[in-house]
């Protein structure tokens, strides 16, 4: 924490308070961390906090919503899905997997990942947040992906509910297997374990499904 300290002194406080509570967040869970704390290795009085965020709970949701943003920002356009899916359903899985890794393989991005897998399990808020941002909404949008391959006759005519369910649930398997099994092992990142794995997952699912 120190040396994350001493280089964001040029940050405006408001995001080095962001910045460390995540790490801390992310570090022990949010229960376990006091606004005391975070002040602390900000370097500030813990009532300045308070000039900046109305209390802790505060701060945690700023993070999930810079979080959405950030997943929000990571598909493609309207265009680009259209050229895409025009040339090949292969192409349009293998470059949605990296667009979507390369867009979340960050620093910050992990740690995130990493303070939702901690408190999926305790935290009620997260846990909704889970389900309707990193369950739900994936799968509405994995459902219209098969649908609109469907009608372009590049997959079997299967049912695009359970396509989505089928292909989404490989990639909760991966972030399962990295942020509980493997996040202390040597990988520089997420993308370093998924990447390959996708790869060869959407070559075998295509496979099954393809005309």
């Amino acid at each position: 924490m120190k040396n994350q300290k001493s280089g964001q002194e040029s940050k405006p406080t408001k995001e080095r308070i962001f910045d460390v509570a995540l790490e801390l967040f992310s570090e022990k869970g949010f229960d376990a961390v006091s606004v005391r704390e975070i002040a602390r290795e900000v370097g500030i009085r813990e009532s300045s906090i308070y000039n900046h965020y109305k209390n802790k709970e505060a701060i945690l949701d700023t993070i999930i919503d810079h979080f959405v943003s950030k997943l929000h920002s990571s598909g493609f356009s309207e265009e680009e899905e259209t050229i895409l899916l025009d040339q090949d359903p292969e192409v349009y899985l293998q470059q949605g997997a990296r667009m979507y890794l390369e867009q979340i393989n960050t620093p910050e991005m992990e740690k995130i990942w990493r303070l939702v897998s901690i408190e999926t399990y305790h935290n009620e808020k997260i846990r909704e947040f889970f389900k309707k941002e990193l369950l739900e909404a994936p799968l509405n949008i994995w459902e219209n992906t098969f649908q609109m391959m469907i009608e372009k006759k590049m997959i079997k005519p299967l049912n695009p509910r359970t396509l989505a369910h089928e292909y989404f649930s490989f990639a909760i398997y991966l972030f399962f297997e990295y942020y509980f099994l493997k996040y202390d092992e040597d990988f520089d990142s997420f993308m370093d374990l998924a990447l390959e794995k996708m790869a060869k997952h959407n070559e075998f699912f295509l496979e099954a499904i393809k005309i």
